[in-house]
């Protein structure tokens, strides 16, 4: 599987992650992080997120209720894994919409499969694995 793949299976962009994708400008958001999630950590949990977006129907904020379906989408779809949780810099992504829009999720859930296979596939060639135990490939597995 190539990347390509992964643009002609899901239709999302596929090209090389960019510097300016790495670290949002400070100037640019408009501190959902901030607004949403007061505890400031390196990662926020699918709970956390939904939390937030409760409080945020309530309030009747829609870009924040958009920004958080965002942030469920990153963590349901996009990049799943065995945590449930999602980086801080995906809640800083999506609080600059073009910027987010931008960004090449294809090449991201490509690495982030192919890391997941790898690390399954080192997993079950292990000697001292057993074959009959079940396990969870975790990514978008949609490719």
């Amino acid at each position: 599987m190539k990347p390509i793949h992964v643009c002609l299976i899901l239709g999302i962009r596929v090209s090389p992650i960019a510097n300016e994708f790495l670290f949002v400008d400070p100037k640019h958001m408009k501190n959902l992080r901030m607004r949403r999630f007061p505890k400031k950590k390196n990662t926020y949990g699918l709970k956390e997120i939904v939390d937030a977006l409760k409080q945020t129907k309530l309030e009747r904020h829609q870009e924040d209720v958009l920004r958080l379906n965002l942030l469920r989408i990153i963590l349901s779809f996009f990049l799943p894994n065995k945590g449930r949780n999602v980086e801080v810099r995906y809640v800083d992504l999506v609080d600059n919409l073009d910027q987010f829009n931008k960004f090449p999720w294809g090449e991201q859930v490509y690495n982030f499969l192919r890391r997941k296979i790898v690390e399954f596939a080192k997993y079950r060639s292990a000697a001292d694995k057993k074959s009959d135990k079940a396990l969870s490939l975790h990514g978008c597995t949609w490719v």
